[in-house]
């Protein structure tokens, strides 16, 4: 039996009060490593109740990077645990590594788990007093301009945060400064030996649920500043899983879905702080509601991008412009705007044609649904996609374009009405979680966005 561990040690807040090291030990093929990750925060953390609980909730959470190298079928950690927020914890490994798990073609069985146990006790924070306002996380996307500008409009004072592995921000910076809000990062440093240790034979690699992280830094930070909400900019399509295999579905989004953000703003009230809020502020909105919106929005256009590819922690392979052929979000972002903007703003924003690119043909059949399942990235659904595209047929746009072309060959843009399906992806979603506080402020921002 392989009696491999995976070890949460202890984090350590540095005398100067803005680095935390996360420390972690693999024991794995008789041998055994020492890791560790740490985050500088822009302000000094002076380790209150709720600070201190956040971070404890972090080193769990980081831990999943390391976790996954060699999926371990057993975990030890030094916390009070009870079995309630165990669960909590064993959703997050089991959904949260979905897609990791689809892709190596291993058993969600194969995972560890967590369980009930006594040990080092956190309280959470009681009594901490918060400011009418937000954080906002700023990833550079149409998505954060979107919530960004919804919340400036609204009574609630708003700052915008990111966390950047090495050196990296992306667009986030530009994004804030034409938004003309304050940006805090948060600098976030793997440990060197991940990549080396992946490389090791019978070693994983893979998505993991990124957005629980980034969700528990922005409520660390919060707690810091005293301000009552994280708010992030996840529409309601994040929630729909795109691929269905023996095991279940699998989500790509798993942590951006409704049933996520309802759980970490219920762990986060339980365990951390009552008083710091965990939302999407565009939740109702599926994706072709949000390019409507965003194309409202022209000072935007030639700052923003969607390209994942952006972020990636090896600096030789990202793109070199904010939008690459490589990215799926960049041909998906490119549809979801064609009905929105005309082409030239279209062109001035990517910086060429997206349909008229003949190595997109397999991209593009995957992402309206005529081959293949659809890439496990952040894009628009099937039905988002098909619609924009023949929104932007009816209008006449890049009509002698390879991929438009192409999707009239197959049928996929055709002579119908679809006024119905407009109105339904226009029409406000019923599921979000906004904070009781805001719900109307929100909601009435949002009918007034997409009636317009």
């Amino acid at each position: 039996m392989d009696e491999a561990t995976f070890l949460y040690k202890t984090f350590r807040v540095n005398e100067d009060g803005h680095t935390v090291f996360f420390d972690y030990e693999v024991q794995h093929g008789g041998e055994t490593y020492q890791l560790t990750e740490s985050l500088k925060f822009p302000v000094a953390l002076q380790q209150t109740a709720g600070q201190l609980a956040g971070l404890r909730a972090l080193h769990l959470a980081l831990g999943i990077s390391y976790y996954k190298i060699f999926v371990a079928p057993r975990i030890t950690h030094p916390y009070q645990m009870n079995a309630a927020e165990a669960d909590f914890w064993n959703d997050i490994w089991r959904n949260g590594l979905g897609e990791f798990l689809y892709q190596n073609k291993l058993s969600p069985e194969r995972l560890a788990t967590f369980a009930p146990q006594n040990g080092t006790m956190f309280e959470k924070d009681t009594d901490t007093p918060v400011k009418n306002a937000a954080i906002l996380g700023v990833g550079g996307g149409k998505d954060s301009v979107v919530a960004g500008e919804l919340l400036k409009n609204s009574s609630v004072a708003v700052d915008g945060f990111v966390m950047a592995t090495g050196e990296q921000l992306g667009q986030a910076k530009a994004v804030a400064d034409t938004m003309n809000i304050a940006l805090h990062v948060v600098e976030r440093s793997l440990d060197k030996q991940l990549l080396e240790l992946q490389e090791q034979p019978g070693a994983y690699k893979g998505h993991i649920p990124i957005s629980l992280i980034f969700g528990l830094v922005g409520t660390v930070l919060a707690n810091a500043l005293d301000r009552a909400y994280v708010v992030v900019a996840n529409e309601a399509s994040a929630s729909i899983p795109r691929i269905t295999w023996e095991h279940g579905a699998v989500n790509h989004q798993w942590s951006k879905s409704f049933g996520f953000e309802q759980k970490l703003q219920k762990y986060i009230h339980e365990h951390i702080s009552p008083a710091t809020t965990y939302f999407s502020a565009i939740r109702p909105l599926t994706s072709v509601a949000v390019a409507k919106l965003f194309a409202t929005y022209p000072q935007y256009f030639e700052v923003f991008t969607s390209d994942n590819y952006v972020f990636r922690i090896d600096p030789t392979k990202r793109p070199n412009a904010r939008w690459s052929l490589e990215s799926p979000k960049s041909l998906s972002s490119f549809i979801l705007l064609a009905p929105w903007l005309s082409e030239a703003d279209i062109l001035r924003t990517f910086g060429q044609n997206f349909l008229d690119q003949p190595s997109l043909e397999t991209l593009f059949q995957e992402l309206t649904g005529t081959l293949g399942n659809p890439p496990l990235d952040c894009v628009g659904t099937v039905e988002e996609l098909v619609l924009s595209l023949n929104l932007a047929a009816q209008q006449g746009k890049f009509a002698n374009s390879v991929l438009m072309k192409l999707a009239a060959e197959q049928g996929v843009i055709g002579d119908k009405d679809w006024q119905t399906e407009l109105d339904a992806m226009l029409a406000l979603q019923s599921e979000q979680a906004l904070p009781e506080a805001l719900k109307n402020t929100i909601t009435a921002a949002l009918q007034t966005g997409v009636s317009a």
